[in-house]
């Protein structure tokens, strides 16, 4: 059926029932789009989470306790200098005695890990043996 407007205002009948599917559609269609974002951030946020795993499983204790109990008699320690593995005389000086150039990304997860906790070295022939074992 379809009806003539008497004012400017006024619709035709048609037009206010389309109207309203069209509103409904759209609504619709943008929840669903929410929806979809909404899941894609989740999705993105998970695959995320899993490619960085926690750092407590990445130390074998075993081996740096072994490592940690020297700590106090150490000449030597490997530590993280900017993305560098480097050789500091203390455990807590500021600046180190040299920085390789032995990337922290290069290494295998447990070795980057003990190297960011800070790795003490007994004396200069196991810090050349550390270092020869890093950087192969």
């Amino acid at each position: 059926m379809y009806i003539f407007p008497k004012s400017r205002n006024n619709y035709h009948a048609i037009d206010r029932f389309t109207e309203g599917k069209c509103d409904m559609g759209l609504r619709f269609k943008i929840a669903l789009l929410m929806c979809a974002a909404a899941a894609a951030v989740y999705t993105g946020t998970e695959a995320y989470r899993s490619l960085q795993p926690a750092r407590e499983s990445l130390i074998p204790e075993e081996i740096y306790a072994s490592y940690t109990v020297r700590a106090d008699t150490a000449q030597y320690f490997l530590r993280n200098d900017q993305g560098y593995v480097a050789v500091y005389q203390k455990e807590r000086d500021k600046k180190p005695l040299s920085v390789t150039d032995i990337e922290l990304d290069c290494l295998r997860g447990a070795d980057r890990a003990m190297i960011e906790e800070g790795l003490p070295v007994s004396d200069r022939w196991e810090l050349l043996q550390l270092l020869e074992d890093l950087g192969s």
